[in-house]
């Protein structure tokens, strides 16, 4: 087995639990309503995604003492952009077919941007820009959250690559990898924590959609 190559596990229900009550908070909160707060499905999606990709490497580390960045961003590539591609096309034909001249142009953008994986930043610039409140929402609003999801994953495998150089070459298998990461991700929580705290209260809109 190489470091391209994650190890198969068994599925955990534990997460596999939580992912439903997500799915069922997101659900409930779009047909009727309820549960008021339940955009927070979608952080937990969130954290189950940071959960188990930090796991998985943490796991390539205790075999082979590195992270193989490359491997990890091709297995992303492999599993997100073919179907996203497929899909972003399809709504852009549709747009042009069905929409006027100017919500056809701007779902086109909105499609680039989500192909850049940078959605969120678009349309949190929308939402904020009073000449923009009063528009229809994009059909491609909620790639979103992918482009949240896949910025995590641009930051994280870097940052955890330079942690582990911190941590001796011998002592890297052990548990000293996984205590500096440990460090360093209860730093950021509570850092990220603190700033939307602060961001929800003054600028919701950006809160919402840079989470």
């Amino acid at each position: 087995m190489t470091p391209d190559t994650p190890s198969r596990t068994a599925p955990r229900r534990d997460i596999q639990g939580l992912r439903a009550l997500a799915v069922l908070a997101v659900l409930g909160a779009h047909a009727v309503g309820w549960p008021a707060g339940g955009f927070v499905g979608v952080d937990i999606f969130f954290v189950i995604s940071g959960f188990l990709i930090t796991g998985m490497l943490l796991s390539e580390i205790r075999r082979y003492g590195s992270v193989s960045v490359g491997g990890f961003y091709a297995r992303r590539a492999r599993r997100i952009l073919p179907a996203a591609l497929v899909t972003l096309g399809a709504v852009v034909g549709a747009a042009f077919a069905l929409f006027n001249t100017v919500r056809a142009d701007q779902t086109l953008w909105d499609a680039i941007s989500a192909a850049l994986f940078v959605s969120n930043w678009r349309f949190a610039a929308q939402g904020t820009d009073y000449f923009h409140a009063a528009d229809a929402v994009s059909p491609l609003q909620n790639f979103w959250s992918l482009s949240v999801e896949e910025q995590f994953y641009l930051a994280w495998p870097g940052l955890l690559v330079i942690l582990v150089l911190l941590v001796p070459v011998a002592a890297r298998r052990g548990a000293a990898a996984r205590v500096v990461v440990g460090i360093a991700a209860g730093a950021i929580v509570a850092a990220s924590f603190a700033w939307a705290l602060t961001q929800t209260e003054a600028r919701p809109t950006l809160a919402y959609f840079r989470r």
